[in-house]
């Protein structure tokens, strides 16, 4: 009788270049590397996020929105979900730009609350985007928080399978 057990990949730390210093804003943002699941066929994705903000007052909407942007592939080409805008997400690490309403699943909101603080979360991938894990996804930040981003941000991530022993 065989026995299935969880495996966690090792921890995959994202380029957060763009990130670094990201101003507060409703709608410019920043957007991950796009994350190929076809060959790693991951049933989840564990996200580990941490942002160090700048001693500013708490405004706007208090904190920090983690979007989920979930991307099929076709076979040939990778087709995003939109943000709302006729600039789609590229998949490639870099600004980007939101707008309300859009196609991105809330993956993840960062609390505000205490100038120059470091703001921390663990999320599931599966929490946003349903129980099957697109063929691949892109992350991306809007802060919102009255405060720029420090240069202390970090981004990692763990594919989450399965063994038979």
């Amino acid at each position: 009788m065989a026995t299935i057990n969880v495996a966690y990949s090792a921890t995959t730390t994202m380029s957060v270049t763009n990130l670094q210093s990201l101003a507060s804003s409703a709608t410019a943002g920043w957007q991950s590397d796009l994350v190929d699941n076809r060959t790693t066929l991951a049933l989840d994705y564990e996200i580990a996020i941490s942002l160090s903000t700048a001693a500013t007052a708490v405004a706007n909407d208090r904190g920090v929105y983690l979007w989920a942007c979930p991307a099929y592939h076709d076979g040939t080409t990778w087709r995003m979900s939109d943000q709302g805008t006729i600039t789609l997400p590229t998949g490639t690490q870099g600004t980007t730009t939101i707008a309300s309403p859009h196609n991105l699943r809330l993956a993840g909101f960062l609390n505000y609350t205490s100038t120059a603080s470091t703001l921390r979360s663990t999320v599931m991938l599966s929490d946003a985007v349903g129980k099957n894990i697109p063929d691949g996804f892109s992350l991306i930040v809007v802060n919102f928080s009255g405060a720029a981003l420090g240069t202390g941000c970090t981004l990692a991530y763990k594919a989450i399978t399965q063994t038979v022993a």
